[in-house]
């Protein structure tokens, strides 16, 4: 079976493939958007430019310097790249997907995806003959869109997953495959998180393969409308964390969501929040903020949250 592999540079599209390369599952190719450093819905720069008028381009591991270090470039943290290059994968860079020539190229069979920032159209969703399979850290049909766990967080949610389901030419929402629940930890760092609901989506992920190369077939359901939500990138306004809130819900969020600039309004007082410390749910400061050292302590409704 020809699977191919579309992914990003992230721990979510890292582990899932990890997992199925270590179980011996054969990738045909590993798919990864556009340079990183390059927005292909803007083309700002000429080397922007230039680039998409090559792509797809195979990407090969790069030469190393006189001083045997590696060359600048958008892959130096541990990715799905390395991990294909050490399984001998072919890597391909491609732009908008208007155009399947050359995935179609690679006769897939089934294509499954873990983190990948463009929705397919009908002619990519036709192309392998076990349709396309994607990884989604949220259960459906709950929190569709890009940055499903920033919402989460953002909402206080205690429970987190993660949802294999077919892709159809909408967000999130084709029949769902298989979805796996756990407990949201309290104070679970967001790399923490990301970690988790990637290795519990490799493992679903290799389940459905496993069970597709045995029977040719998988389970399928629609998702129900009832408790269906979507959110797209947060703005300005979703980085902004009342003093309405509990603070054990912004501790949480704060967490979680640490990898955004994340700011704390006090009345027209703003504190950008690069750490939380740790909260109080009953205590009471008397005042709207209070400076202690490096740390800055806060009063939400209820108690009080300590933050640098």
């Amino acid at each position: 079976m020809n699977l191919i592999f579309f992914g990003m540079t992230g721990i979510l599209s890292l582990a899932p493939l990890e997992c199925l390369l270590a179980s011996g599952v054969k990738v045909r190719a590993v798919i990864i958007p556009a340079d990183i450093n390059t927005d292909l819905r803007g083309l700002q720069d000429l080397a922007g430019l230039a680039r998409a008028s090559v792509l797809p381009r195979r990407v090969e591991p790069l030469l190393h310097t006189s001083a045997d270090l590696p060359l600048l470039n958008p892959y130096l943290s541990r990715n799905i790249v390395h991990a294909a290059w050490e399984r001998n994968v072919p890597v391909w860079e491609v732009g908008p997907l208007s155009n399947p020539s050359a995935l179609a190229e690679l006769q897939p069979d089934l294509i499954v995806v873990a983190c990948f920032p463009s929705i397919f159209p009908a002619s990519v969703l036709q192309l392998p003959r076990y349709g396309c399979l994607n990884l989604h850290p949220s259960l459906l049909p709950a929190y569709r869109g890009p940055a499903p766990l920033f919402w989460m967080a953002r909402q206080g949610e205690r429970q987190a997953g993660v949802t294999l389901h077919f892709m159809d030419e909408g967000a999130d929402s084709g029949d769902i495959v298989a979805q796996t629940a756990f407990p949201w930890p309290e104070g679970i760092s967001g790399p923490e998180l990301e970690q988790r609901c990637a290795a519990a989506g490799g493992q679903l992920l290799l389940a459905a393969v496993k069970q597709l190369a045995q029977t040719g077939q998988l389970p399928r359901r629609p998702q129900p409308k009832e408790g269906s939500s979507y959110f797209s990138w947060p703005g300005h306004e979703d980085l902004l964390i009342p003093t309405t809130w509990e603070a054990r819900r912004a501790f949480n969020f704060l967490r979680a969501a640490a990898d955004w600039p994340l700011v704390i309004a006090v009345g027209e007082q703003r504190f950008p929040a690069s750490r939380a410390l740790g909260y109080g749910s009953d205590e009471v400061l008397g005042q709207p903020y209070r400076y202690e050292g490096n740390e800055v302590w806060i009063q939400f409704q209820p108690g009080i949250l300590k933050i640098m």
